[in-house]
């Protein structure tokens, strides 16, 4: 059998190193100065995930792609005959 069993349950002072923990990543004044970081965090830009960083170039695809179709010779023919014929198709 496999039971499931609280790691912090009675740990004295979790609560508030949770609260802390959240409060420092939520804050940019409550972090920790750049020369106390490690030298590979330093460099300005943090490591992100696998999923934010899919998000993000999803996002500038998109944004990149409605400029371009924007500028397009066929956009103000395509939208005078139906202004919706794109809007969330792709």
């Amino acid at each position: 059998t496999v039971r499931w069993i609280s790691g912090h349950d009675g740990v004295a002072g979790n609560e508030l190193a949770d609260q802390e923990a959240k409060r420092a990543a939520e804050s940019r004044s409550e972090s920790s100065p750049r020369t106390h970081l490690p030298p590979y965090l330093r460099k300005g830009v943090l490591p992100c995930s696998i999923s934010a960083l899919k998000q993000a170039q999803k996002l500038e695809s998109s944004e990149r792609w409605a400029r371009f179709w924007r500028n397009s010779p066929r956009h103000d023919h395509t939208v005078s005959i139906n202004p919706n014929i794109l809007k969330g198709s792709f």
